[in-house]
């Protein structure tokens, strides 16, 4: 099949977060969508293809005849203990989405990373896309994020692939299966923490508005793009601080806010501890309470700016704050009434 033939959009990890939110906007939009994921995708417009992304098989199998492949599938796991898994899915698993991808010339491949690929736990202020990666992760999934970022920028030009990475910073929205639940869950039992001063600020960005960068890249990358073989920040909001921003949420369906504050160098030498105490006891007594990973980038600054996307892919957010507030309001009083997760 010819290159201007194949007009397939193919959303490796469909089922996931990111993934969901990507796929329904490529329907709304009257394209050609597959998705691979080992999760059912329940929808008769999807070409659904079961799979693993560590078995290379079901990647090739996946990827035939796709003009575009979203690459939205990974482990996110910031504990200690998980590193075997970690390494299979983010890192393998995304060389096995190369390999795919490279069998077939022209094809645009379009990456999901993350601001943790380049986030070791010293402050960033207005961080852009010139920023180095770190010597030192203080997560094992930021270090896989980083090698399968890089991994899939140096493949550019092999077999005339094109290349783009996007780097959400904290995504939030419906579906949110990280962060706002567990927030919610905590604030719901009496025991929700602050960590900090509460002068640190940080990223978080509309899940809607992170799929549709995704889609924008896809639409710019071309033979002889600028784009092709970069990264891209994307935001949608001023930086808040952390705790400020998840307890709009709280306090929006009726509980109560954090009562307690931990300073952040005693909660980061207790999450030493614990991470050290996971891996001695090799996780037999379940996942810390705290990380580093979590306590450095909620406690010190950690923001970035996506002027390079606004200025290269025309990037505006397609779902203002106000709306994002309101559309995840309604989704968190659901999931409290229903009991969904």
């Amino acid at each position: 099949m010819k290159d201007h033939e194949r007009t397939l959009h193919v959303v490796i990890g469909g089922s996931g977060f990111i993934g969901r939110h990507l796929v329904n906007l490529l329907l709304r939009q009257g394209r050609r969508v597959r998705v691979f994921d080992r999760i059912p995708f329940n929808d008769p417009r999807v070409d659904y293809v079961p799979g693993d992304i560590r078995r290379i098989e079901d990647v090739q199998r996946a990827c035939t005849d796709a003009s575009v492949v979203f690459q939205c599938a990974a482990v996110v796991d910031w504990h200690p203990g998980n590193e075997r898994t970690l390494y299979e899915v983010n890192v393998a698993g995304n060389r096995n989405v190369i390999e795919a991808c490279t069998a077939h010339p022209g094809v645009r491949l379009i990456s999901t990373s993350s601001i943790d690929a380049v986030f070791g736990g010293l402050p960033i202020r207005n961080g852009d896309e010139t920023l180095p990666y770190p010597r030192r992760h203080l997560s094992f999934y930021g270090y896989t994020k980083m090698l399968a970022e890089q991994e899939t920028l140096a493949a550019t030009g092999r077999n005339r692939l094109m290349t783009c990475a996007i780097r959400p910073p904290g995504v939030y929205g419906p579906g949110d299966p990280y962060r706002l639940p567990t927030v919610i869950a905590e604030a719901r039992r009496g025991s929700l923490v602050r960590l900090g001063d509460g002068r640190a600020r940080f990223n978080h960005t509309y899940v809607e508005n992170i799929a549709y960068a995704h889609l924008l890249a896809a639409d710019r990358l071309t033979p002889g793009s600028p784009i092709n073989g970069q990264c891209y920040f994307i935001t949608d909001q001023p930086p808040r601080n952390f705790f400020d921003f998840v307890e709009s949420f709280v306090t929006a369906i009726g509980l109560p806010p954090a009562k307690r504050t931990i300073p952040y160098h005693a909660a980061y030498a207790l999450a030493t501890v614990l991470e050290g105490w996971a891996r001695l006891s090799r996780g037999r007594f379940g996942k810390p309470l705290l990380t580093r990973s979590v306590v450095a980038s909620t406690c010190i600054d950690c923001w970035v700016t996506s002027a390079k996307a606004t200025r290269d892919l025309s990037y505006t957010p397609q779902v203002s704050e106000h709306d994002a507030f309101r559309r995840t309001v309604a989704w968190l009083n659901n999931l409290t009434t229903t009991g969904a997760s």
